[in-house]
């Protein structure tokens, strides 16, 4: 196990630890000059944090992490699992649902897994491909009812669609299972333990937080968040997240929507790819909100962006994984 870090966050010489420091300050002048949208950089490890800038706000400045957010809620579905709250991945959805009323008018709802909540697979359009379902969805006075209550696209279980609505039915099917509020849960098990205090997450009308994103992180929580993922669940001693739930967790499953990151391949709410040679996972979000974990390398990567339209930026994380190593 490795060791807990970032109790104080103090930063250790690049050098030190086999990053090369006068490529990393040529990035920080590189996203200055070219990539304006980029508001924190921060790079760790082996527990140890090599380098944190800030090129729009403060350290302490919560980020909102957009889907980020739902590589956070596969952790939580781990967590479920080892309480025994959830039987199983093949565990049916509609029943832990039955206190939402809707009327279901596709009767393959019935099949939909939680495990097809967590690989993209349910059948529920994506909001990223259809702009109308988007907004009718997030607009909508209970959006777990609407999503329960749109017809599948698909059989459960045969095509990746990437879907914000699955993923907020997967956060009150939680819920439900857990017997409390998500946040209060999130908060409980893994955000607490991390020293993350009530963070802002926005919720739909029903109180229910977003599960599928914008979850508000500071840029050094983010990374503890990456670091908990490199240490296989364990922080302070304690084991927050099942180890093989992360080893399933950011094994590929499916392939993705390889166009949205550049990343090939999904896993349980994790992006997974290998840059460089070596394997990387990734928790992504619109804007350019990234965890990005190699755990070959013991390295830990967060960068964030301003949430709106603008070029991709990436790219900078397998850049600076080829050039600061050895």
């Amino acid at each position: 196990m490795m060791p807990d870090v970032f109790s104080t966050l103090s930063v250790t010489a690049p050098e030190a630890l086999g990053l090369n420091g006068r490529v990393l300050a040529a990035l920080e002048r590189r996203i200055a000059l070219a990539f304006p949208d980029v508001t924190s950089l921060l790079v760790a490890r082996h527990g140890q944090l090599a380098f944190e800038r800030y090129f729009d706000g403060k350290a302490a400045d919560p980020r909102d992490t957009q889907s980020v957010t739902k590589s956070i809620l596969s952790f939580l579905t781990g967590t479920s699992l080892q309480r025994g709250l959830l039987s199983s991945l093949e565990q049916p959805v509609l029943p832990l649902l039955s206190r939402i009323s809707a009327t279901i008018q596709d009767s393959r709802w019935a099949e939909v897994q939680v495990r097809h909540l967590l690989t993209m697979t349910c059948g529920l359009p994506s909001e990223i491909t259809d702009a109308s379902y988007d907004d009718a969805w997030f607009t909508s006075q209970d959006p777990v009812r609407f999503a329960l209550e749109y017809p599948l696209l698909d059989a459960p279980g045969t095509t990746f669609r990437y879907s914000n609505a699955g993923v907020h039915v997967l956060g009150a099917a939680l819920a439900e299972a857990a017997g409390q509020p998500l946040a209060a849960f999130a908060q409980e098990t893994l955000l607490g333990p991390l020293g993350v205090v009530a963070p802002n997450w926005p919720a739909d009308p029903y109180g229910r937080p977003f599960a599928s994103g914008s979850l508000h992180l500071t840029s050094r929580e983010m990374l503890r968040f990456g670091q908990l993922t490199l240490q296989r669940g364990w922080w302070n001693g304690t084991e927050l997240i099942p180890a093989g739930w992360i080893e399933q967790a950011t094994r590929p499953q499916l392939k993705g929507f390889e166009w949205m990151e550049g990343l090939p391949d999904y896993g349980l709410l994790w992006w997974v790819t290998h840059e460089s040679g070596t394997a990387g996972w990734y928790a992504t979000g619109y804007g350019g909100q990234y965890v990005a974990v190699f755990p070959e390398h013991g390295l830990v990567v967060v960068m964030t962006g301003r949430v709106s339209d603008h070029p991709p930026h990436r790219q900078l994380i397998p850049e600076l994984l080829g050039t600061v190593l050895g």
